[in-house]
């Protein structure tokens, strides 16, 4: 409690102090008039081979831009060669996944060739 109250005797006394202050300065001066309006308008911007320019450095950069991006994905992440004939062997889960559409297949064919005709 006794920081409060000393904290709102700081600022009361700071804000005493300056109300005389900011007193003492007197009245703004006028302000500067704008400056005049330009009377000739002779730029013309950017002629067409400049913009062209412009346009196709900017492409060029955003391309070498993409392709720094795509060499280095390339590097960071490489594909795993497979060869057709020794791929990895399954795991348990997806023999046995296997095994039961093989089953399912079989039994379906079954139920087909035994259908009245």
């Amino acid at each position: 409690m006794r920081r409060v109250a000393a904290l709102i005797v700081v600022l009361a006394l700071g804000l005493a102090l300056y109300t005389p202050a900011a007193a003492q300065v007197g009245p703004l001066p006028p302000a500067e008039p704008p400056p005049p309006a330009p009377t000739s308008t002779n730029e013309e911007g950017l002629s067409t081979l400049e913009q062209l320019l412009l346009f196709g450095a900017a492409a060029a950069l955003i391309g070498a831009i993409a392709w720094v991006i795509v060499r280095d994905a390339k590097r960071s992440a490489p594909v795993q060669e497979r060869s057709q004939s020794a791929g990895p062997k399954p795991s348990a889960r997806e023999r046995e996944q296997r095994q039961r559409r093989d089953k399912a297949k079989a039994a379906r064919q079954q139920r087909k060739r035994n259908r009245r005709r």
